[in-house]
């Protein structure tokens, strides 16, 4: 299985987080975060060459990124800035980076209270025109089930994918954001994605009766991550697998994670690639 880790959940300096992520074993990094910037805000060619060197460094690549694309309510005047300059500077990034993968959002809801299917129209030909845009780079568009987004479970990103209709466009699957949104466990979103979902998210959570929501390491809490990582396994799946730890403190809690996921995939006897 392809195991990778988001490079600011262990440190926004791509060396440090190249370095450590070769010492714990993980051979992928995603970029998000370049220092106090969410990439590619503020970055030069030269801050590109610069993560695609620090990872090669360490023998590893950066096989996918998530600049946070279309991470916005559409009444946001900044939505043009997506449209336009934005998205064409997270494209030019993946190519340079030799990422394959982009993982962008649905859009933000306008509230809560907005069904998570509730999208109108300008959101499916946002997402079709990113992919056509993606396509001609050879790229893939993983978009991401998050609570506050459109398509935040698995059943609604399903049927948004349908509109979607790219070859090139499928999701990445976060079950514990689909937990976080709806309290399931992963089951129910995942079968209802099947073979759409082409890049997977790794963190666990617990929601306490008051409502409270902890992040914990994957197998801690209550999504059923060795179920999850069982079903990846049997139904082949062939795409990266990214530590996305969210919590701190950031270094102790990433080698946690890494370590409970690698544990699992011994448990079940497959290899790290």
């Amino acid at each position: 299985m392809r195991i990778s880790i988001i490079s600011d959940e262990i440190s926004r300096d791509p060396v440090t987080a190249a370095e450590l992520a070769a010492e714990w074993g993980i051979p992928h990094l995603e970029l998000r975060m370049f220092y106090g910037t969410r990439a590619p805000k503020g970055m030069s060619e030269g801050d590109f060459s610069l993560v695609k060197k620090a990872a090669s460094g360490f023998g590893l690549d950066v096989p996918s990124i998530s600049p946070g694309l279309f991470k916005i309510r559409l009444e946001d005047p900044q939505i043009e800035e997506h449209r336009g300059e934005l998205r064409l500077q997270c494209l030019e990034m993946a190519q340079a980076l030799g990422a394959k993968m982009m993982v962008i959002f649905p859009h933000m809801r306008p509230s809560e209270e907005t069904p998570d299917d509730a999208w109108p129209d300008v959101v499916v030909e946002d997402l079709q025109q990113t992919a056509d845009l993606a396509a001609e780079r050879g790229i893939t568009v993983a978009l991401e089930t998050e609570k506050p987004c459109y398509g935040a479970s698995g059943q609604s990103m399903a049927r948004l994918l349908d509109e979607v209709d790219r070859p090139n466009c499928g999701a990445n699957w976060d079950p514990a954001n689909h937990y976080n949104y709806n309290g399931e466990s992963f089951r129910p979103g995942y079968e209802a994605l099947g073979d759409r979902i082409v890049h997977v998210h790794v963190k666990d959570g617990t929601i306490s009766e008051d409502g409270k929501r902890r992040v914990v390491p994957p197998g801690e809490g209550a999504v059923g991550w060795r179920e999850q990582i069982d079903a990846l396994i049997a139904d082949g799946f062939g795409g990266l697998v990214v530590i996305e730890t969210h919590f701190g403190p950031k270094v102790a809690a990433s080698r946690a994670c890494t370590e409970a996921l690698l544990g699992m995939l011994a448990d079940a006897g497959e290899a790290v690639e």
